[in-house]
């Protein structure tokens, strides 16, 4: 039976109310709930950006550190080196040329110079002098460089094609510094074609949230193994035969590189070769005044 001291008007009414409440009690725990994996991702960026700058410094530590043991090893063995090498010299003067000792005499000589650039390799990878910028057109440090090493690549058939952009911004860097650069790309790429190939040189601007020249060195050698291509720019790490490679010329590359803010990056394929590239950071204008107080 019904019970006549029942209000339905009222019951409808407090039945309203409480689905109104249930929505938006449901509407609150779906805020918090997005609100609650709004948060988890960005602890998750956060988290992920927290260990890419521990590599960073991770990583800067132990090229300090390696930096550091890379020239006291090269100022130990500047002196000896060089006192073996006068000998050596000496008796190279003194010993008649068709006779076999020569021959020994000269293999010696060679070590010693290997040794040597070694040594000045080491050097290299643990300075850190004082830069001069200037203001360079990147196109002509590339033709100057190239020039060093033409008659190598002249002699082992490698052809050179070039692609360059017209009318490219110009860059505040260390000219001493990028013709090093270059020259490394240049001599690992050669040496990657024993046989003869081909360097493709591509320069060009890219825009981004700043300007940048990107040069990209593709070789057609033997490339680099996936399993090698992680540490090549790893100090003294090297792909080439015994006696061939020091294993700094692309640490090196990159602490150039890093030392005007720029990037660079390795794609390779086993026996499809190589292409290295190198962006830097570009000025707008064309004035030649020196840039003393960039970096």
């Amino acid at each position: 039976m019904n019970d006549p001291n029942i209000d339905i008007g009222t019951l409808k009414e407090q039945l309203y109310q409480t689905l109104k409440q249930n929505r938006l009690l449901q509407e609150e725990l779906e805020a918090t709930n997005r609100g609650l994996i709004a948060l988890t991702m960005e602890l998750e960026a956060k988290k992920e950006e927290i260990q890419a700058i521990t590599q960073q410094l991770w990583q800067a530590a132990r090229m300090a550190t390696v930096g550091e043991l890379a020239a006291r090893i090269a100022h130990e063995l500047n002196n000896p080196l060089t006192t073996v090498s006068l000998r050596v010299e000496s008796l190279i003067a003194q010993v008649p040329y068709d006779v076999p000792q020569q021959r020994q005499l000269q293999i010696i000589s060679q070590e010693v110079e290997r040794m040597a650039t070694l040594v000045k390799n080491l050097l290299d990878f643990s300075r850190r002098n004082q830069r001069q910028i200037s203001i360079i057109d990147i196109c002509l440090e590339i033709e100057r460089s190239l020039e060093l090493i033409s008659y190598h690549f002249r002699k082992n058939r490698i052809i050179i094609e070039r692609d360059y952009q017209p009318e490219l911004p110009l860059l505040p860097a260390d000219r001493q510094e990028l013709q090093q650069l270059f020259l490394n790309l240049f001599t690992n790429a050669g040496d990657a074609m024993p046989q003869g190939g081909t360097l493709t040189i591509r320069i060009y601007a890219k825009h981004a949230d700043a300007d940048w020249v990107a040069v990209d060195i593709a070789d057609t050698g033997m490339g680099i193994q996936p399993d090698d291509l992680p540490r090549v720019m790893e100090p003294f790490f090297t792909t080439k035969p015994e006696g061939k490679g020091t294993g700094l010329g692309l640490p090196i590359c990159r602490r150039i590189v890093q030392s005007h803010h720029g990037m660079i990056t390795i794609a390779s394929k086993a026996a499809k070769g190589t292409t290295v590239s190198v962006n830097l950071p570009v000025i707008d204008g064309g004035s030649a005044e020196p840039y003393p107080e960039l970096f």
